[in-house]
């Protein structure tokens, strides 16, 4: 057990050990995989329906994964599965340096994006939210924006490590980053609650013993529910909103995630060089770090629905950008587009499950919501892949995935807070 410090919240050590193993979770994303496509295409002759497939079988198997890791996160808390998912993401990759066959491909990536999704992923947030209530949309904005700035580093690190010394070592180097960043800080320092250490929620004294009409006992100002109010699992998933919200981060993540993927095989197509392809992977990055912050704190002021839905809309309107990026200035502008819409997304949806129905199953609920978007995440890649492979171009695909980011904002926005009345906790 590290030593617990008196001057500074223990909150604020998870968000850092948290944001560490999103930092080096970009071993297992999307966004990097997508430099790796063309060299390992050309390599072993493989199809882009082919490596898509990959990333939907892992994301599927994260998927059925999800759900249960979320209720072990609210009853065990998060440092087991953040510390299992970075260790298999770890062997993940250094099974990818060595790999011979489209098989072990399969294998190996499937067993990083399922740790990744269905594990990680619905650790990481959990194990910050359950940390602060205040300070949540701050404190959640800065474990995706060290997900963010993992990208913005380490993809120009593996293009520089593939060109000196192949595709292979940068699988190594994902592998070694993840275990000194990731796996090491989670066991050293991940704990469940303040409840268990012995302090309250935001480093602040107990809810009982604060004026409950001060601004500091009531919550975010974007509207939480009542400090000692919380919703079970069974009412919650009986409510309109919990379904709306679902469904919308469903067909939101299928247009995100498809389009990632097959970023920079399709700037290549559309004329740009490699390197400039990759250097968009690094401006949507910073983009989406950018928004992350600048959303998470605009989260504790305005509702994350309303947010939801405008960062949805910017989705369709950054695929409008790259349906005729055929220059890297348009590149540039759809990866500042669609950074802020894919940050937005990731790191307001659990603010809004939380100011739904509470921190008490902020894990079951981001646990769901991770599986839904993660079948998103599965299908997206693998409609464009088998769009570019029946046609020789994205162009249908793309433009069928603008519509599909409107309809996810309409959704979202009929999702009004639930009015049943919450169990109070005794």
């Amino acid at each position: 057990m590290i030593g617990i410090s008196r001057r500074v919240y223990y909150g604020w050590f998870i968000v850092a050990a948290a944001g560490s193993m999103e930092f080096a979770n970009a071993a297992s994303a999307i966004s990097i995989l997508t430099i790796f496509v063309n060299p390992m295409a050309e390599e072993f002759d493989w199809s882009r329906t082919e490596i898509s497939g990959a990333t939907s079988l892992g994301a599927i198997l994260g998927a059925s994964l999800a759900p249960f890791t979320g209720r072990l996160v609210d009853r065990v808390g998060s440092r087991w599965p953040l510390v299992l998912g970075g260790v298999a993401v770890a062997l993940a990759c250094v099974y990818l340096s060595a790999m011979q066959t489209l098989l072990g491909f399969y294998i190996a990536f499937s067993v990083s994006r399922t740790a990744d999704q269905g594990l990680i992923k619905i650790g990481a947030v959990p194990a910050v939210g359950k940390w602060f209530e205040r300070y949540r949309g701050r404190a959640v904005a800065l474990v995706f924006f060290g997900g963010s700035a993992g990208i913005v580093v380490l993809a120009p690190v593996v293009q520089i490590v593939m060109v000196t010394w192949g595709w292979r070592a940068a699988w190594l180097v994902l592998g070694a980053v993840m275990l000194a960043l990731g796996v090491i800080p989670s066991f050293l320092i991940v704990r469940r609650q303040p409840e268990d250490l012995g302090l309250a929620v935001d480093g602040r004294p107990a809810l009982d013993s604060v004026d409950q009409n001060t601004p500091l006992a009531a919550g975010s100002a974007a509207g939480s529910p009542e400090p000692g109010v919380e919703w079970p699992l069974a009412r919650a998933v009986r409510t309109p909103a919990f379904w709306l919200v679902l469904v919308s981060l469903f067909v939101a993540s299928t247009s995100s995630a498809g389009v990632t993927l097959h970023l920079v095989p399709y700037l290549t197509q559309q004329g740009l060089g490699a390197g400039a392809a990759v250097s968009v992977i690094s401006v949507l990055s910073i983009s989406s770090a950018l928004g992350i912050l600048a959303l998470g704190f605009l989260a504790e002021r305005v509702s994350p629905r309303i947010l939801l839905a405008a960062v949805f809309s910017l989705i369709a309107v950054a695929i409008g950008v790259l349906l005729s990026a055929d220059s890297l200035a348009k590149a540039y502008a759809f990866a500042v587009l669609h950074g802020l819409a894919s940050g937005g997304m990731n790191t307001l949806a659990p603010l809004l499950w939380a100011s739904y129905y509470g921190r008490g199953i902020l894990g079951s609920l981001h646990g769901i919501s991770r599986a839904a978007q993660v079948a998103g995440f599965a299908l997206g890649p693998l409609v464009l892949g088998i769009a570019y492979d029946a046609s020789g171009t994205y162009q249908t695909a793309l433009v069928y995935f603008a519509f599909t980011g409107v309809a996810s904002s309409l959704l979202i926005l009929a999702a009004r807070r639930p009015r049943m009345a919450p169990i109070r906790r005794h």
